[in-house]
């Protein structure tokens, strides 16, 4: 089926999503089956809006360096399409722009929703018998996408973590009587992000105690277990996940009587660490300091993994190639076929078994009652953090893509 090939970002944006992209855009150029490559700026958005650039007259130096260029270079969206059956407005319009371009493959880039996007996308296809292949690529550093080993972007983040964690960690040890320093780390739903804390371990640096939110967080337990630890260092480094809860299911950072809800009553995440460390200081009477690492964990591509950068390229590259042996609502998978040597292999998974699930972390990595996580974690993290990009650097400061965006006119 010979047409062309379009392709957005959607989500949060990574160290690595561009690379996914890099990698499409080679593919799609290398393919005889395919004229043209498209990009769609702020995904779907981008699309019904008729924001649509053309790829192909970017130069070669501008796609090689997207592999090392953070963050979402199309722009990014968070859009919830509705169900078709109930409002297929942007539906039409999806399918009028992808009949007038010629789009016979699409590429999403992202995380679960955009997984849900494609998704729908693909079923509606199927449902007017409209002739397009639909293709999922991951991205996401919570690596919580189910029906894969783990996902493009977390890699990177976990290596800029525990950097963070161990330099953090020389900074307090320093002194006779150090602060109880308590690290937050992203994480509503599942705490990959701050089990990635454990690595600095491998430098004798890591925190004493991690807490995730798939357990319960016990406060009197925690503060006993501080002391504990203060009393033996006289310093005591904590790393947890910004959405920890009780066994009530109540946020940690609603104990902070001043409210945390925006103007729906939602509860905004952000500021957790700083609520404990005002347990340690009112509880315990000890010096602290809350740390919140806050957005530089998703694209800090200076110090970012070359195996994660290579895995979201192969990502991209194969959604094409599955897209051109006929698949279609699938997304790209990678399966871990050995450890020692690390070795994976990429496979096509439904998008209806991947949307809107959720990958916890697995009960066998944390231990010690919820505040530690176990060597075996170490053993699967380990390779998505080995070795380092040969980035490109101009006037002391790194080079980064920037696109010409040559718009379609239609």
């Amino acid at each position: 089926m010979k047409g062309s090939l379009l392709i957005g970002q959607s989500g949060g944006p990574t160290s690595v999503i561009n690379s996914s992209l890099a990698g499409a855009i080679v593919a799609g150029i290398n393919s005889e089956k395919i004229d043209n490559v498209y990009g769609a700026l702020n995904g779907i958005s981008g699309i019904i809006n008729h924001q649509i650039i053309d790829l192909k007259k970017e130069s070669a130096e501008t796609i090689d360096l997207l592999k090392t260029t953070p963050g979402s270079i199309l722009g990014s969206v968070r859009y919830k399409l509705k169900d078709y059956k109930i409002d297929d407005t942007d539906y039409k319009t999806l399918k009028n722009v992808f009949e007038t371009l010629n789009i016979k493959y699409f590429i999403y880039i992202g995380g679960n929703d955009s997984m849900d996007t494609c998704n729908k996308i693909n079923e509606y296809f199927k449902s007017i018998d409209f002739d397009c292949k639909v293709f999922g690529a991951p991205k996401t550093v919570d690596n919580d996408l189910v029906e894969t080993d783990h996902t493009p972007g977390y890699g990177s983040s976990i290596k800029y973590i525990a950097t963070c964690i161990a330099e953090i960690y020389q900074d307090i040890s320093c002194y006779r009587n150090g602060k109880v320093t308590i690290v937050e780390i992203m994480g509503r739903d599942a705490g990959w992000l701050t089990a990635g804390s454990k690595l600095a371990c491998l430098t004798n640096n890591g925190p004493d105690l991690i807490y995730l939110p798939e357990t319960a967080f016990d406060l009197e337990d925690f503060l006993l277990k501080v002391k504990n630890i203060y009393d033996k260092k006289q310093h005591a480094l904590v790393a947890v996940s910004e959405g920890i809860k009780d066994k009530d299911g109540k946020y940690i950072l609603e104990y902070n009587t001043s409210g945390n809800a925006d103007a729906f009553g939602h509860v905004q995440l952000g500021g957790v660490a700083q609520v404990l460390t005002t347990f340690v200081k009112e509880r315990l009477n000890l010096p602290n300091r809350s740390i919140e690492l806050n957005l530089p964990q998703r694209c800090s591509s200076h110090i970012s993994s070359l195996t994660d950068i290579e895995e979201a390229f192969n990502c991209g590259y194969k959604a094409v190639e599955f897209m051109l042996n006929g698949n279609s609502g699938k997304m790209v998978s990678m399966v871990r076929i050995n450890n020692e040597p690390y070795e994976i292999e990429y496979q096509a998974k439904d998008l209806i078994n991947i949307a809107n699930q959720v990958k916890e972390v697995p009960s066998k990595y944390i231990i010690d009652n919820g505040s530690n996580i176990s060597d075996e974690f170490i053993e699967y993290a380990l390779p998505l953090i080995i070795n380092e990009p040969n980035t490109k650097y101009e006037n002391g400061m790194p080079k980064f893509a920037k696109l010409e965006k040559h718009y379609i006119k239609f």
